[in-house]
């Protein structure tokens, strides 16, 4: 998993921080508390920590375009399964880190009557692959910690705090201030907080560094975000 993807983290964070943010809001206590561990990985499952960094990415990239919530669920604890592996063997790896929040994310999707406390250990997770590499996935760890606050609900029913995502956003892009979805993170954090000014200022730089990133992979999806931001401003 290189450096430089960037593209899942911002996906994946936004797809299931708005589905979490939803089934909080409803507080869908009918559900069952889950309470079994992770199976053992599948067989000829990656060993190194760039190869279950790259598992999890693929169980997101799939969780994001899966209808079925059995197979979300599936998809949720494999790839807790390969961020379990990560850790035993790098338990202080920024890669390993950052992708176990990816993985808490895919449980919080899952597993609604837990997206609170998963949400929490998810920008823990976050906050640990920060200390070790800030700029690990392009500034990862800061914008998808902004993503989740300033998507997810507030206390009591979940963890949102939209200043503390402003800064995390602010964060990302002052490490990484042309990577279009630092930007498209600050100007959904600047609107959140009620700066349409700086949001529309912010979502203008996240098509212009897009448009200057032809080879870019997510390119096409980072220009229509941002153009759907200005529209709304």
């Amino acid at each position: 998993m290189g450096r430089g993807s960037g593209v899942v983290g911002f996906a994946a964070a936004r797809n299931f921080a708005a589905c979490v943010a939803v089934v909080l809001l409803v507080a869908a206590c009918s559900l069952p508390r889950r309470t079994t561990a992770p199976g053992p990985l599948p067989t000829g499952a990656p060993t190194s920590v760039e190869g279950l960094a790259a598992a999890i990415d693929a169980d997101s990239r799939r969780s994001d375009h899966e209808p079925d919530g059995r197979v979300r669920g599936a998809l949720a604890d494999e790839a807790s399964g390969y961020a379990d592996a990560c850790l035993a063997q790098a338990p202080k790896d920024a890669a390993c880190l950052y992708w176990r929040g990816v993985a808490l994310g895919l449980q919080a999707k899952a597993h609604p009557t837990r997206a609170g406390e998963l949400l929490k250990s998810m920008l823990d997770s976050l906050s640990g692959a920060d200390a070790v590499d800030p700029n690990y996935d392009q500034a990862g760890p800061s914008r998808v910690r902004a993503l989740v606050l300033i998507r997810a609900p507030g206390w009591p029913l979940g963890p949102g705090d939209t200043d503390a995502g402003l800064e995390s956003a602010r964060r990302a892009v002052g490490l990484r201030p042309q990577y279009p979805p630092n930007l498209l993170a600050l100007a959904e954090a600047l609107s959140k907080t009620g700066d349409a000014g700086g949001a529309r200022d912010a979502y203008a730089k996240a098509r212009d560094a897009a448009q200057a990133m032809p080879d870019a992979a997510g390119r096409d999806g980072w220009l229509r975000e941002a153009d759907q931001g200005l529209q709304r401003k």
